[in-house]
Formats: structure tokens, C-alpha cells, sequence
């Protein structure tokens, strides 16, 4: 994947930076400037370097174009201003409110499979749920091996072998995690797409075509007699003003069916 660069310059000027989401979010001149309250003539000056914008407007075109916390901070600097977002080790003490608040949420969620990931789908928390049927689906050796739930699933000793249907889901996974990399300019969402692709030499499977706009993404896992079916949904913290707090997600497996349902708890023998 070609990843999108603002500049080739190492510190990118505000007025570049400015330009480069505006065109990511096409958003026109016009429309941006009136969604944060100047001329069209300021806004121009400001992406053209003639005019240096104040820390409030700033923040309000960064607002505007919706931009994550960290990529605020960015746009922040690039303007010659401090960051103002803080950025808290997800196991430290300040976040133990958050921990707590999510480990609740995972108990909730029993018997059936959760967990929290970061904004690169690392994996770092999950229920008894989530351990049981990884566990019994591909080894308890797994949860220890792989900490990234594209690794995870992608990996031939992994979930792969296990889900049917691999070619739609693998397309409409590899489809989510190129739009993420390059909506957010995420680097290590880049790295980890060039990954998995490399994980994955069957090109001839990529052929196989999903229809993305999907409301809901039916995953079934089969193993011997056991087959069970869940959509997924994913859920983030409300109004976040941490990097941290703001890039965690809590992804929920429910059951489509009644066997499904009629799986859990499972037993591990």
C-alpha cells in the first residue's frame, strides 16, 4: 500500500498540514471556512502560509475536520503551539477508572466472547469467554503468541483455518484495515495491513467480492460437529480527551442463532 504522506518534509508547516486533510476529508475551502466562522480569503491565507492561525481556530478546524485527539496534537504543533492532548500508558494509574469501567463491561458480555483493543488491534483486555473459545477453537499456545487480533485471525495456526467462508471475510477485513489506514493516516495500521498481506500468498482468494456497506458481518466459526455464528459490534468511550481513552474499542461477539446460543458457556476439556 502506497500510505498517504502530508510532506516530505520532516516538520510539515500548518498551512500543509491543513491542506492535506482538508483534501483527504474533501472538504472544499468554502465549506470548511464557514464551518469554523472565517472568510474563505483567511482560510487560504492560512494553507498558503500568509497568515498564522490562532490556537482557537486551530482547534476548531481540527474539530471540524474531525480529527483524532493525536492527530489534533499534530495539527497543534504544526501551528508553532504546545499539544494538549495527553497520551496515558493504557495500565497506568490513571487510567485504572477506564480499566475498571471496561473489565465490567467484558463480565457483562459472559458467556459470550469480548475484548478491548487499541487503535492497532492489539488485544488488551478479553473475557473468560474470549479465552474459551480461542482456546478451543485453535489451542490455549495462541493467547500467548499472538496479542494483535489481525495476527490472530490471518496466522495458519490461528483463527483461519476455523472460520468459513475465509475469502469474503479475509477481503472485507484487509478492505476495513486499508480505509482505517489511510482515513486516520495511522501508521502502525499501515505497517500491520503490509503484514498481513504478506501472511496471506493466496492472491487468486482475493477475487472473491463482499459487499462492504453490509449493516451486519455474519462470522461462523466451525470446528468438527461445532459450528457457531456471531455479529460483531463495536464500542468506544464517550468523550475522550486522552489519545489512550479515545483509540479503545470494545468488540462484542453476539450469537446469530439459537445453537449458538445454546454453545455457551463453553466446556474446555
Amino acid at each position: 500500500m502506497q500510505f498517504l504522506k502530508i510532506s516530505n518534509e520532516k516538520n510539515p508547516s500548518i498551512g500543509e498540514v491543513l491542506r492535506f486533510w482538508r483534501k483527504l476529508k474533501r472538504i472544499s475551502q468554502m465549506d470548511l471556512a464557514l464551518d469554523v466562522g472565517v472568510s474563505t480569503k483567511h482560510l487560504s491565507f492560512v494553507e498558503t502560509g500568509r497568515s498564522k492561525p490562532s490556537h482557537n481556530l486551530v482547534l476548531k478546524i481540527a474539530q471540524a475536520l474531525k480529527l483524532p485527539l493525536r492527530h489534533r496534537n499534530s495539527f497543534l504543533k504544526a501551528a508553532g503551539y504546545a499539544a494538549m492532548f495527553s497520551e496515558e500508558p493504557f495500565n497506568g494509574q490513571k487510567l485504572e477508572i477506564v480499566r475498571h469501567a471496561l473489565k465490567r463491561m467484558l463480565e457483562k458480555h459472559e458467556p459470550y466472547p469480548a475484548f478491548v483493543i487499541n487503535s492497532a488491534y492489539k488485544i488488551l483486555m478479553a473475557n473468560s469467554g474470549y479465552v474459551k473459545m480461542i482456546e478451543f477453537l485453535a489451542g490455549k499456545q495462541v493467547l500467548t503468541k499472538y496479542d494483535n487480533i489481525y495476527h490472530l485471525t490471518f496466522a495458519e495456526d490461528g483463527l483461519r483455518p476455523y472460520i468459513k467462508d475465509w475469502p469474503g471475510i479475509k477481503q472485507f477485513m484487509l478492505n476495513r484495515l486499508l480505509d482505517e489506514a489511510v482515513s486516520t493516516q495511522n501508521a502502525e495500521l499501515s505497517t500491520l495491513y503490509e503484514e498481513i498481506k504478506e501472511l496471506d500468498k493466496d492472491s487468486s482468494l482475493m477475487d472473491f467480492q463482499v459487499d462492504d456497506n453490509l449493516p451486519i458481518l455474519s462470522l461462523t466459526f466451525e470446528k468438527d460437529a461445532m459450528q457457531a455464528s456471531f455479529f460483531t459490534t463495536i464500542t468506544t468511550l464517550g468523550s475522550p480527551i486522552d489519545l489512550t481513552t479515545q483509540e479503545l474499542r470494545i468488540e462484542s461477539l453476539f450469537p446469530v442463532d439459537k445453537n449458538t446460543t445454546e454453545l455457551f458457556p463453553l466446556e474446555i476439556s
